[in-house]
């Protein structure tokens, strides 16, 4: 359970499928990726007659602004594996497992060329952390090892986006072929964990031990929970302050304060959370907590019902709980 106010259903947003940060059901996990046709960096493979599919494919027009063109000589389009082709190549550094894409992309129908989507008319230019499971299989796969400036065409079948059950709200088919055109606008690092000065425990206060590879794990006092919302930094972060109304990038774990039991962890998922903050997104206790502190830092939360839910049950979260975050904040932009 991400720190939304209410669950929302997944929707199909520039690829990505997006819970809104709030949705708990396995139905909203993007497929496996499909081991045959990846391998461990997620790098197209680009089988040479996937390829010649996507020589039947011309895209034009170059105004950023506007969706390019795309016609395909002999639909329908089907790929055996994620396939990309760089139509302008960029310059800088590559893409890899882990990093952040920032990306102007549209979306068309393989079977007959129709567009689904596009975001080079719109405001959104959306950003991507190349790993874990809240993006499909295919989008990972193409959106590693590109540059700066590039443009790309690639095309996805079904097994690599939204296997046999389709996205039939946004008017995928359950054998559809995906195909999209995107513009590569930036490529960054996201920090991993936590980085910066460890602070001294506050006595009182939950404690946390943190490992690696499985994240924090939070030992709640037997003592009467704070009425207050409690904001601690674990480690001071030497990057950037966040700032409201920015997009973060974290990774986190939520005990309550009640038993100590955990009730999310993105750390479980193996997969960054990246959510807007300040603006009513997520829970108050979240909003105020995380403004202000420094990119890098661990932060411990303890919310109480009024910065939570407050008396609406979610879950694994009765009403009325007070909660325990443990937030890393690794990226802001």
């Amino acid at each position: 359970m991400r720190p939304s106010r209410a669950a929302v259903a997944a929707a199909l947003t520039s690829l990505v499928l997006v819970p809104a940060l709030a949705a708990c059901s396995s139905s909203n996990a993007a497929p496996a990726a499909v081991a045959a046709t990846t391998n461990a960096d997620h790098k197209p493979l680009n089988n040479p007659e996937d390829l010649k599919v996507l020589d039947g494919i011309t895209v034009t027009g170059d105004d950023p602004a506007v969706t390019p063109k795309v016609t395909i000589a002999a639909p329908p389009v089907n790929v055996s594996a994620t396939a990309v082709r760089t139509l302008k190549e960029g310059a800088g550094e590559e893409s890899a497992a882990g990093s952040k894409v920032t990306v102007r992309q549209a979306l068309f129908l393989g079977k007959d060329g129709k567009q689904l989507q596009s975001d080079f008319e719109s405001k959104e230019t959306p950003t991507f952390i190349l790993q874990g499971n809240d993006t499909i299989p295919g989008l990972l796969t193409a959106l590693t090892g590109v540059k700066p400036g590039s443009r790309i065409l690639f095309a996805i079948p079904p097994a690599e986006a939204f296997g046999s059950n389709g996205r039939a709200a946004a008017g995928i088919g359950a054998t559809d072929d995906l195909v999209v055109v995107a513009d590569i606008l930036a490529v960054g690092k996201v920090l991993q964990q936590a980085e910066g000065t460890p602070v001294a425990p506050v006595e009182g206060q939950p404690t946390v031990a943190f490992d690696p590879a499985s994240g924090p794990t939070i030992t709640v006092p037997k003592t009467a929970a704070p009425s207050a919302l409690v904001v601690q930094n674990l480690v001071d972060g030497n990057g950037p302050e966040v700032k409201s109304g920015q997009t973060i990038t974290v990774h986190y774990t939520g005990a309550l304060w009640s038993d100590g039991s955990v009730f999310d962890s993105s750390w479980t998922r193996k997969s960054p959370a990246t959510f807007g903050i300040g603006t009513g997104n997520v829970i108050p206790g979240w909003d105020k907590g995380l403004v202000g502190k420094k990119v890098g830092s661990r932060v411990l939360l303890v919310v109480p019902p009024a910065d939570g839910y407050a008396d609406q049950a979610q879950a694994k979260i009765p009403a009325n709980s007070t909660l325990v975050f443990v937030v890393d904040i690794l990226d802001a932009s």
